[in-house]
C-alpha cells in the first residue's frame, strides 16, 4: 500500500545470519497506531459497499483519495489490501472457485472413517464414474475427490478399487458446496438432521461480510489527524 511510504526504515537481521535488509519501521507502526487511534470521538463506523475500493471510499468521505490509506491507519487489523479489505461479489466468485476446485461425494453414514485410502480411485458401480480421493471428513459427511471422470449417482455405491471398501454415497457437489460446518440456533454444531449445512462458499461469503464494517476519521478531522500521523512517524 503507498500509506507504507510514510514510514521511516531501519536495518534488520531478518535471517539472523548477520546480513540486514532495508524494511519499514513496523515497530513505529506499533506505536503510532496506540498513539493516534486511541480517541474514539475523531471516528464513526462505515460501511464498505460492494466492489468500493480504498480510493473509492476516500473520494466519497473526503472530497479525495489522499486519505486512503487513514482507513488501514484506523483499523490495525486490516493489515492488508488484499486480506483484510473485503472482496467484491465478482471477486468472491473467483475466490471461491480457485479455492475450492474439486467435488465431493457426500455420505449420510458415519461409519467411513477407516475407509478409503487417500489417492486411491473409486468407481461408482452403476455410472460406472471414477475419481481420486483427496481427502475425507467424517464428521461433515464427505470425501474429496479430484480427476472425476463421469458423474456419480444419489445413491449408489462406490467401491475402492485399492482397499476394496464399499460405501453408498448421497450424492455428488462441487467442493465448494460441500459442508464447512453445520449450525443451529446460532451456534456451530455437531451433524444432525436438524442442523443447517453451511457451505464452505457461505462461509467464505459470511467471513466477507465481517469485514464490510470499519472505523473511519471523520471528514472536519482526517487532515488534523493525517498531520499528526506524519509528524508522529518521523519523530
Amino acid at each position: 500500500m503507498k500509506y507504507f511510504r510514510f514510514f521511516p526504515k531501519l536495518d534488520y537481521d531478518l535471517d539472523d545470519d548477520g546480513q540486514t535488509k532495508s524494511v519499514i519501521d513496523l515497530f513505529r507502526f506499533a506505536k503510532i497506531i496506540n498513539a493516534v487511534t486511541d480517541d474514539i470521538t475523531f471516528y464513526r463506523n462505515y460501511d464498505i459497499q460492494d466492489g468500493e475500493r480504498p480510493d473509492h471510499v476516500s473520494q466519497k468521505l473526503y472530497g479525495t483519495t489522499d486519505y486512503h490509506w487513514t482507513f488501514f491507519i484506523a483499523n490495525p487489523e486490516m493489515k492488508s489490501l488484499y486480506t483484510g479489505w473485503p472482496r467484491s461479489r465478482e471477486e468472491m466468485e473467483s475466490y471461491v472457485e480457485d479455492t475450492y476446485p474439486d467435488h465431493v461425494l457426500n455420505i449420510d453414514s458415519y461409519n467411513f472413517f477407516n475407509q478409503f485410502e487417500v489417492g486411491e480411485t473409486i468407481q461408482g458401480l452403476i455410472s460406472g464414474a471414477t475419481a481420486t480421493v483427496v481427502s475425507k471428513d467424517v464428521n461433515l459427511g464427505w470425501i474429496k475427490i479430484t480427476d472425476k471422470v463421469g458423474t456419480f449417482n444419489n445413491n449408489e455405491i462406490v467401491r475402492g478399487l485399492v482397499s476394496g471398501d464399499f460405501q453408498t454415497v448421497a450424492g455428488e457437489a462441487l467442493e465448494k458446496n460441500a459442508a464447512h460446518h453445520y449450525e443451529q440456533g446460532g451456534y456451530i454444531v455437531e451433524r444432525s438432521p436438524t442442523a443447517a449445512i453451511v457451505t464452505f462458499e457461505q462461509y467464505e461469503i459470511d467471513k466477507n461480510d465481517t469485514k464490510r464494517t470499519i472505523r473511519v476519521l471523520r471528514p472536519e478531522y482526517v487532515g488534523q489527524v493525517a498531520s499528526q500521523f506524519r509528524e508522529a512517524i518521523n519523530e
